[in-house]
C-alpha cells in the first residue's frame, strides 16, 4: 500500500494511519471492561440463539467469546496493516512476535492480574490467529475492509458494557433498602444471615413473582456492593451515591461468618462477579487476588479466602442458572435458620503463605497439593446445606 491521504502540506501513509488505529485500539483494550456474557446486547444474543438454537445462557457465553476473540484478533490484523511498507518475511517476524505479547499486555494491564492459564492459552491462540489473518490480507482491499467491518462490529457491540437498565434499578433499589433498613442488621456472624435474607426477601417482594432470576440479580448485586466492595458497581459501569459510603463500609465491617469479616467480602464480591461475568472470570479474580496477596507484604495465599470465592460462585450460579433454581435458592434463603447453611467449614485449610512458600510446598497455582486443596474446597462446597444444587 502506497497511498497517500491528506492535503498536499500533510500526507500520511496508509500504514501511519494503520498504527495510529493500532495505538487506539491497544488503548481501548487496555480500559474498555473487558466483555462478559451479561454485558452482551439482546441482538446479538438473540442472534445467537436462534442461529445455534442454543439457550440465553449459552448465547450469553457464545458472544462473549466472540467479541473477546475479535478484539485480540484485531491487533494483530492492524499490526500486519501498519507493517504492510515492510518486506513480507521480515514484516511476519515482527508481527507473529509482537501480537501476542501485545495480546498479554494489553489484558494485564485489563484484568490488573496475569491471566490464568486458560486465559493465557485464548489470548495466545485467538492473537496469533488474527496475525496471521492480517498478513494474508495485508496487501489486500479486502483488509482494509476487513478490519473496518470489525472494529466497527467490535464498537457497536462491545458499548453494551453497562448492566442493563432494569437490573441496575431493582439493585439500586434493593441497596437502598438495605440501608435505610440497617440498623435490623445486628452484627457478627448472625448479620451475614440477616443480610441476604433482606436482600432477596425485597428484590423477590419487588419482582411482582414474574422472574425469580432477575431479583436474585439484584439481591447479589446489592450484596456485592454493600457486604463486599463498593468497587463491584463500577464493574457494572453503575455509579454509587456517596451520599451512604460511610453507612455501607459501617455495615460491612459488622459482619461476619466463622467470626472473620474478610470472608463476607471475598463470598459477596464472587457472587456478584459471577453475576456480572461467568463463574470462570470470578474465579480466575479470586485466585489472582490471593496470589497477589502472597507477594511482598501481602497477607498470603490463602485457601480459606477461596473457600468464600467458590461459596460465592455457587450461590450465584444456583441463583441464576434457571428459573427452577433461582426460586429453589429463594426457598433455601427464607427457610435458613444458621448463616452457616451458605458457607462450609474452613478448618484445616493453611493460609497466609507467602510467595516462596506457596511455590516450593505446594507447587503453585497448578501443584498437585494444590489441586488436592481446591478439590477439598470443592467438596466441602457440594455438601454445604445452602449450596447444593444439580446445576448440570
Amino acid at each position: 500500500m502506497n497511498q497517500f491521504y491528506g492535503t498536499s502540506s500533510t500526507k500520511f501513509t496508509a500504514a501511519q494511519i494503520w498504527s495510529v488505529a493500532l495505538a487506539v485500539w491497544l488503548l481501548g483494550l487496555c480500559l474498555l471492561p473487558d466483555t462478559n456474557p451479561l454485558s452482551s446486547p439482546a441482538w446479538a444474543v438473540d442472534a445467537a440463539s436462534s442461529l445455534f438454537s442454543i439457550s440465553e445462557a449459552k448465547a450469553r457465553l457464545l458472544s462473549a467469546v466472540v467479541l473477546r476473540a475479535v478484539g485480540l484478533s484485531m491487533i494483530g490484523i492492524l499490526l500486519s496493516m501498519s507493517l504492510s511498507e515492510m518486506p513480507l518475511q521480515r514484516a511476519a517476524k515482527y508481527v507473529l512476535i509482537a501480537t501476542p505479547f501485545l495480546a498479554l499486555l494489553v489484558k494485564c494491564l485489563n484484568f490488573g492480574y496475569f491471566p490464568i492459564r486458560m486465559q493465557f492459552a485464548f489470548i495466545i491462540v485467538v492473537s496469533i490467529f488474527g496475525a496471521l489473518v492480517g498478513l494474508a490480507f495485508r496487501k489486500s482491499r479486502l483488509a482494509a475492509v476487513l478490519a473496518t467491518s470489525l472494529a466497527v462490529g467490535i464498537i457497536a457491540w462491545g458499548t453494551a458494557t453497562r448492566v442493563p437498565a432494569n437490573l441496575e434499578m431493582a439493585a439500586r433499589i434493593t441497596g437502598y433498602h438495605i440501608i435505610d433498613h440497617a440498623d435490623q442488621i445486628g452484627s457478627g456472624d448472625e448479620a451475614y444471615l440477616q443480610m441476604i435474607q433482606m436482600a432477596f426477601s425485597f428484590a423477590e417482594e419487588n419482582s411482582q413473582g414474574t422472574d425469580a432470576i432477575l431479583p436474585n440479580k439484584a439481591a447479589i448485586l446489592a450484596l456485592g456492593v454493600i457486604m463486599g466492595d463498593d468497587k463491584v458497581a463500577l464493574v457494572g459501569g453503575s455509579e454509587l451515591d456517596t451520599m451512604y459510603k460511610d453507612q455501607r463500609a459501617a455495615l460491612r465491617q459488622r459482619i461476619t461468618i466463622h467470626g472473620r469479616n474478610d470472608l463476607p467480602k471475598h463470598f459477596a464480591v464472587s457472587a456478584a462477579l459471577t453475576v456480572l461475568s461467568d463463574e470462570q472470570r470470578a474465579l480466575a479474580v479470586g485466585i489472582a487476588k490471593e496470589l497477589s496477596d502472597s507477594q511482598g507484604s501481602g497477607s498470603g495465599f490463602s485457601f480459606v479466602d477461596m473457600v468464600a470465592n467458590k461459596s460465592g460462585i455457587r450461590f450465584a450460579v444456583a441463583g441464576t442458572k434457571s428459573q427452577s433454581s433461582a426460586k429453589m435458592l429463594q426457598q433455601k434463603i427464607a427457610n435458613a435458620e444458621t448463616p452457616f447453611t451458605f458457607m462450609p467449614e474452613i478448618s484445616e485449610l493453611p493460609e497466609g503463605l507467602p510467595s516462596n512458600i506457596f511455590e516450593s510446598a505446594f507447587g503453585g497455582i497448578g501443584g498437585e497439593r494444590t489441586r488436592s486443596l481446591f478439590k477439598e474446597i470443592d467438596q466441602r462446597v457440594d455438601k454445604c446445606p445452602g449450596l447444593k444444587f444439580d446445576l448440570h
